[in-house]
């Protein structure tokens, strides 16, 4: 009898310990299966630039012209452009609300439909002050490029052209006809793009 008592008991002992397993296995199971959701918020960063003050968000064009200077000399006067003449235009980006550093690119060629096919880009200057006078090169292949750091109020670059009558296909005739015609327009073409520098 008392083998029988002692078999129950392991039996019910054996019962007992796999269902506590059992449970205890379940629970452990179950821990790693479990599944929570949340929500991730950040902010944006922005990417809202200016070119000469004017919000360039969803447009391919300014509506603003870009007016080049040209400065009085012995032989021509100020605010117009000759043979030989040099002069220059600005850019200013205004990415105080760009809260990433991003590549500008700026090509300037002379336009498709300029009276004066002789316009040439030379050189530009980044953020000039009235003590630079260092210019880099232009090229038309690469044209300008320059990064801009993040939230940057005011980044000016400063492109300078010449009518190059030396190295120019155009012939003094029609030089003269240029000069003489109240329609003749000396165009530039100016194109910017802009991406953001992958850190």
């Amino acid at each position: 009898m008392s083998r029988k008592k002692d078999l129950r008991f392991i039996i019910l002992f054996v019962v007992l310990v796999s269902c506590c397993l059992l449970y205890l296995f379940q629970s452990s199971y179950a821990k790693y299966r479990r599944g929570v959701t949340g929500e991730v918020s950040a902010d944006v960063a922005g990417w809202n630039i200016k070119v000469n003050g004017e919000d360039i968000a969803n447009k391919k064009t300014l509506t603003t012209t870009i007016v080049p200077t040209f400065l009085e000399s012995e032989n021509s006067a100020a605010g117009v452009i000759a043979p030989g003449v040099e002069g220059y235009y600005t850019i200013t980006i205004d990415a105080s609300l760009v809260d990433v550093p991003f590549e500008c690119t700026i090509h300037s060629d002379v336009a498709d439909d300029s009276s004066i096919s002789d316009l040439k880009t030379l050189s530009y200057q980044i953020n000039p002050t009235s003590s630079t006078t260092d210019r880099l090169t232009y090229s038309a292949d690469t044209g300008i490029v320059q990064v801009i750091p993040r939230n940057t109020s005011q980044y000016v670059f400063r492109i300078y052209l010449v009518w190059d009558d030396e190295n120019g296909t155009m012939d003094n005739q029609a030089d003269t006809e240029v000069g003489v015609s109240d329609s003749s327009q000396a165009l530039m073409q100016v194109s910017l793009q802009f991406s953001q520098v992958n850190n």
